[in-house]
């Protein structure tokens, strides 16, 4: 089979990016217009939504630049090049995957769950069981956004994992 490359898709994250930045210029327009009124949620509102759009901004550019896609579909694993490492998700490991929202769940096998568990650290382990409560799997691949429909990316996934 063929590798698959996804993308993020520039129109819906160039307009992420626009609108962080103009969250952050209403901060920055706030901070010069009423310096008395500068209070917590302004800062963490101008540091969330300023450093957001930088990320996003730095991760579109990392992408077109170094032409690596967000997500590589081979025969034997996804692969995901978000942030600062690459993330893989083995198919042999893989049960199945849901959409769950925005995300597709990853359902491991009963032993490699049990793995990834133990594997992880304290702080890992809690935000483990924190998304198997809330999502249904203790880790999820972000879809929204893509140059390809979630649906669509989560029946491929199922597809490979089945052969």
């Amino acid at each position: 089979m063929e590798e698959i490359r996804i993308y993020l898709s520039l129109w819906k994250t160039g307009i992420l990016i626009l609108v962080c930045f103009a969250f952050a210029a209403l901060g920055i327009h706030s901070l010069i217009a009423h310096p008395e009124k500068s209070g917590f949620w302004l800062w963490l509102g101008l540091l969330f939504f300023g450093l957001g759009g930088l990320f996003m901004l730095w991760l579109i550019l990392k992408e077109r630049i170094t032409g690596k896609p967000y997500y590589l579909v081979t025969d034997e694993s996804v692969t995901m090049n978000s942030g600062w490492k690459a993330w893989e998700v083995r198919f042999d490991d893989v049960e199945s995957f849901f959409l769950v929202g925005k995300m597709i769940g990853i359902r491991y096998k009963k032993d490699k769950e049990i793995q990834k568990m133990e594997d992880a650290s304290g702080l890992g382990r809690i935000v483990r069981r924190f998304n198997q409560r809330i999502g249904g799997s203790q880790e999820h691949l972000y879809v929204s956004h893509m140059t390809m429909k979630p649906k669509e990316l989560c029946d491929l996934l199922n597809e490979r994992v089945k052969k």
